[in-house]
């Protein structure tokens, strides 16, 4: 009786973990492929703007970059005269495009734009859209009884007049070759109903060039309205680093033949001397050994 309540839980968890596998196995049958478009916006120092076009295709929780897939990109409606240009995406699905001067008249005449990607051949079907209102970042620096402030003002073309812009989240920092590092003690800065945002410097030990320059940032990333905006400004705030020439001048196993260390010098020598006097040795005993053959007399018969 026993053995058949042990078989009959059997049979349930059998028939438990086979229903759970065709449940499985249906959902993953009934994900389908979905093909992303994406379009970024970048200013660089409010000067240099360019797209950023990024196309993958996602199959449940899986995202694979999908590249040679060729886009046209246009300035507020898909007409030829206002394509941007034509792209074609990468190994990583991204593509990049500047705006073209041929487009500069219709960029100054309003402050607010929407890019258009249409995938090649299907000129009547829009992949993705953007759309941005015109900003820039004013970064400015003071020093004031020994303290370093960094003010970042973000402002907004509005009517053709540029406005302060409100509680826009940026990065605020030293360009360092992993990232931004946050110049003061804040990882983010918002900015006020002025569109500025103020902060102390606090990387007072951080090393510079050879003239102890450091690189500020302040970085607006993927805004709903701006964008992404960046601007850079070189300030004299850095540790001088000069470079150690004395280091490659001294005598090393990595060095040029002419800084090599004395002791392989002495062994690498100790051996070549020692392998050549063993075989010029042997050679002398073999001359000798061969002029005392012929110099003794042959028997008289």
């Amino acid at each position: 009786m026993k053995k058949l309540k042990i078989n009959k839980y059997a049979f349930l968890l059998l028939q438990f973990l086979f229903f759970v596998v065709i449940n499985k196995v249906s959902a993953q049958e009934k994900e389908e492929a979905e093909e992303l478009v994406k379009l970024n916006y970048f200013t660089i120092n409010n000067g240099v703007q360019y797209l950023i076009l990024e196309n993958s295709l996602k199959t449940g929780r899986k995202i694979e970059p999908l590249k040679n897939k060729v886009f046209q990109l246009y300035l507020n409606s898909n007409l030829p005269e206002n394509l941007i240009g034509k792209i074609s995406t990468d190994k990583n699905g991204n593509a990049k495009s500047f705006l073209p001067l041929s487009l500069k008249t219709a960029w100054t005449e309003s402050s607010k734009h929407t890019f258009i990607a249409v995938a090649l051949g299907k000129e009547d079907e829009i992949a993705a859209e953007l759309a941005i209102s015109k900003s820039k970042i004013k970064l400015d620096t003071l020093t004031t009884e020994g303290i370093r402030n960094v003010t970042v003002q973000v402002m907004q073309l509005t009517n053709s007049v540029w406005v302060p812009a409100a509680d826009v989240e940026m990065k605020v920092g030293v360009q360092r070759l992993g990232g931004i590092l946050s110049a003061g003690d804040e990882e983010t800065y918002t900015t006020d109903s002025s569109g500025t945002a103020s902060l102390e410097f606090t990387k007072d030990s951080l090393p510079g060039d050879q003239k102890g320059n450091l690189v500020l940032v302040a970085k607006i990333q993927d805004n709903d309205l701006y964008g992404n905006l960046i601007v850079e400004k070189t300030v004299p705030w850095g540790i001088v680093v000069k470079p150690n020439t004395s280091f490659f001048e001294q005598r090393t196993l990595w060095t040029t033949r002419f800084r090599t260390p004395i002791w392989l010098l002495i062994m690498a020598y100790s051996i070549f001397i020692g392998v050549w006097g063993t075989i010029i040795y042997l050679i002398t005993q073999i001359v000798q050994i061969k002029k005392l053959g012929l110099a003794v007399p042959e028997k008289e018969v």
